[in-house]
């Protein structure tokens, strides 16, 4: 009884994970997408940052998958192995994005001759 319980909520555990690197995702989408228009100050070379880190961050959760696989680990732990390294990448990026902030509100307003 005791080992379900804890397999249960550690597949809970691993649906809260999902949840948060699927929030914190779209958020790095939002910064990187408002930075894209002038509205979000991002660094001159955020976007080949965001095209290189990509293979980087799932050959790492690749990895980590198989090697859980391997070791026969259940399909939560799987899963949380795979996604522990997307997870990491993504909160650093959105820390990063966030701390930079807005580039104002009148970037929305240029027009292209001025």
């Amino acid at each position: 009884m005791r080992d379900s319980l804890k397999q249960a909520l550690e597949a809970w555990r691993t649906c809260l994970e999902v949840g948060t690197l699927t929030i914190q995702a779209q958020s790095v989408v939002a910064y990187r997408g408002l930075g894209l228009l002038g509205g979000w100050s991002v660094a001159p070379d955020e976007n080949a940052r965001m095209v290189a880190e990509k293979p980087v961050a799932f050959l790492q959760a690749n990895l980590a998958a198989a090697t859980a696989v391997l070791s026969g680990r259940r399909a939560d732990q799987v899963t949380l192995a795979w996604i522990t390294p997307l997870s990491d990448a993504v909160s650093s990026n959105r820390t990063r994005l966030e701390g930079r902030g807005p580039a104002g509100p009148a970037t929305f307003f240029r027009t292209s001759a001025g």
